[in-house]
């Protein structure tokens, strides 16, 4: 029964293994809210914003999250083209 599961299911390359420095936190997609180990995806960071950018009176020293993090860069395309995600 050993071989059969040896022969199945085989260890994955190691080059899909992470390395010595990867981050492998779990990260949620924002095109499909897929969680993926952050050393896997495609991490995008942008200036950062004010929060209430929309009514510049009060602005304050608030910032917004300035990540983005997608499972690949097919997301990332489709995000910034204004897709929607369609299971």
């Amino acid at each position: 029964m050993w071989i059969f599961y040896k022969f199945m299911y085989p260890r994955a390359p190691k080059s899909m293994m992470p390395k010595e420095g990867d981050v492998t936190t779990l990260r949620q997609c924002n095109f499909c809210a897929n969680h993926l180990a952050e050393y896997r995806g495609v991490l995008e960071t942008n200036a950062v914003a004010p929060t209430n950018a929309i009514n510049p009176t009060t602005m304050d020293d608030k910032t917004v999250n300035n990540e983005l993090f997608f499972c690949n860069y097919e997301h990332q395309a489709d995000f910034h083209a204004g897709k929607r995600y369609q299971p």
